[in-house]
């Protein structure tokens, strides 16, 4: 499929219809499919990475040994 032009697919898929091409239509469809299965997987593993990996934070340090009467 053309990352270009998205519609390109949906192209290759009609014009099989159209010529009666059963099994080039269903391999296009299946190819789009699993393109946009695998782009989603990657925006989830993304998500999750960040999720479990994300770097910590810096919290305010404070003196412990202060008890305020200064």
């Amino acid at each position: 499929m053309d990352q270009a032009n998205p519609e390109a697919g949906v192209m290759d898929v009609v014009s099989a219809i159209a010529d009666n091409d059963r099994a080039k239509a269903i391999d296009a469809i299946q190819d789009m499919l699993y393109a946009k299965a695998a782009d989603a997987m990657g925006t989830y593993k993304q998500s999750v990475a960040k999720t479990f990996f994300d770097e910590p934070t810096e919290t305010e340090v404070t003196d412990e040994t202060d008890n305020g009467t200064d």
